[in-house]
Order: structure tokens, then C-alpha cells, then sequence
């Protein structure tokens, strides 16, 4: 306390610092220390030193956001598919999904853009598991042998997968915007032109010889997903199907 009329304070024999208080009185020198469950030689248990980050949240906001995220983009995904599969693409509106997704449409809009966007991230993500099939196949040096090996590979993945195959199968005007999609034709075409390189394929139109076995292909799971009792695809069955289709449409050449 300071005596009217009195000269200025003695200064403190601590130093100025004493005089403003003591250290953890400062309010810049403040720390914020979390305390959690100690464990002893455990870092980051027990009370934050100097050498670790004080008051950062267990879970930062951006990771909150991230997952929030994720969840409503997988709500809105499979609220489509199961649209897809129910009532066929023309059905499939974004009230619709909002509707059974439990989301606005705002943040449909806001994930994918517009329906064609929507449907097409639903139809990207399919394709991606199949084209993760199709790589698996074993590629030696018979093409039209790693041909049919990668036919037996998705036929087997359409019967024991027929909602996914019949999500592949929707109506779509244009698979130009779906790059999974493309990749798995890459994936034929590229056994194809190799067959051609070597003399062996009867057509030069690599995408006639993609058109054939598509059809093909197409036809045996179609039969079988429609009528199971009367079209079991049974791996001999899909074996001769291959057989007739490499007799018109391969070359055998002297080798």
C-alpha cells in the first residue's frame, strides 16, 4: 500500500517479477494442463509436460467433420442403391434419398453434386470391387487363357454377389463418367489387342471382340440371377460358353 505524499515503493529485493506476482499468477505465463489416467512409462499419460501439447482435444474438429463426412456420404450411398435395386433408375431422386437417407438435399448436393453424380459415385464404388477382382486373376503368357480365367473370376463374383451385379447392370446412357468402369474394359481389351498382336484374333475391332464376350457373359449370369432352378452357372457350363465363343473368334495358327 502506497502512503499519500510518499515517494515511489523500495524496489523488491526478488527482482520485478516479484513485485507483479508470482510466476503462475501471469496471465501470459499461464499453462492449460489436461489430466488423464496416469500409467507410469506410458507417454502421454498423466499430466502434460512442458514438451508435449497442452490443451489440444482428443479428437480435433476437422477429424469430427471428416467422419461426420463419411457417415452421411455412406447413408446417402446405400439409400441409393437400395432405390437402384427396388424401383430402377428412373425412381431415384434426390427428395427420394434425402427421404430415406435421413440428410437434406443440401448436403446431398453438397457430396455429389446432382443425381447423375450420385448414381455415378454408387456405380464407381461397385466397379472398383470388381476390377480389384478381375487384377487378381493370374496373368501368364496365354492371353486367351488369362482371358478366360478373368471371365470365370466375375462370372463366379456376380453369383455369389447378385445385388452388386445387378447395381453394375443399371441403365445408364453413358459409362464415360465412371473411371472403374473403363478400367475393366482396359483390363479385356488390352488380352484382346494382345491377341490380335499375335495373329490369333479373327477381327481387328477390339471393341466387336469385347462385344461378344460381354454378351455372353451377360446372358449366362442373366439367366441364372432371373431363373436359378433352371440355369445353375456351374463352372463347366461357363467353360463350354467360352469354348464356343473362342471357336469364332480365335485363330488357331501355327505356332
Amino acid at each position: 500500500m502506497r502512503i499519500h505524499g510518499a515517494g515511489p515503493p523500495a524496489p523488491s529485493p526478488w527482482g520485478a517479477r516479484a513485485a507483479r506476482g508470482p510466476r503462475w499468477m501471469a496471465p501470459k505465463l499461464y499453462r492449460c494442463y489436461m489430466f488423464r489416467s496416469a500409467r507410469p512409462g506410458v507417454p502421454g499419460t498423466g499430466m502434460s509436460t512442458p514438451n508435449e501439447s497442452p490443451c489440444v482435444p482428443a479428437n480435433p474438429p476437422g477429424d469430427s467433420r471428416r467422419r461426420r463426412g463419411e457417415t452421411a456420404r455412406r447413408a446417402i450411398l446405400d439409400a441409393a442403391e437400395t432405390l437402384l435395386l427396388r424401383d430402377g433408375l428412373e425412381a431415384v431422386s434426390i427428395r427420394r434419398v434425402a427421404e430415406r437417407s435421413g440428410y437434406t438435399a443440401p448436403t446431398l448436393y453438397h457430396h455429389f453434386g446432382d443425381k447423375n453424380g450420385l448414381i455415378d459415385a454408387a456405380l464407381e464404388e461397385r466397379f472398383r470391387e470388381v476390377h480389384a477382382v478381375m487384377t487378381a486373376t493370374p496373368r501368364g503368357p496365354d492371353a486367351a487363357r488369362y482371358l478366360r480365367d478373368m471371365g470365370m473370376a466375375f462370372v463366379r463374383f456376380a453369383v455369389e454377389n447378385p445385388d452388386h451385379y445387378r447395381l453394375l447392370s443399371t441403365k445408364r446412357r453413358h459409362m464415360a463418367g465412371i473411371a472403374a468402369a473403363e478400367a475393366c474394359r482396359d483390363l479385356v481389351k488390352d488380352a484382346l489387342a494382345e491377341l490380335l498382336r499375335e495373329g490369333t484374333l479373327a477381327t481387328p475391332d477390339l471393341e466387336e471382340a469385347f462385344q461378344i464376350l460381354w454378351a455372353m457373359l451377360h446372358g449366362l449370369i442373366s439367366l441364372h440371377l432371373m431363373r436359378p432352378d433352371d440355369y445353375e452357372l456351374a463352372d463347366d457350363l461357363v467353360g463350354t460358353a467360352f469354348d464356343v465363343v473362342e471357336e469364332g473368334l480365335l485363330r488357331r495358327v501355327a505356332r
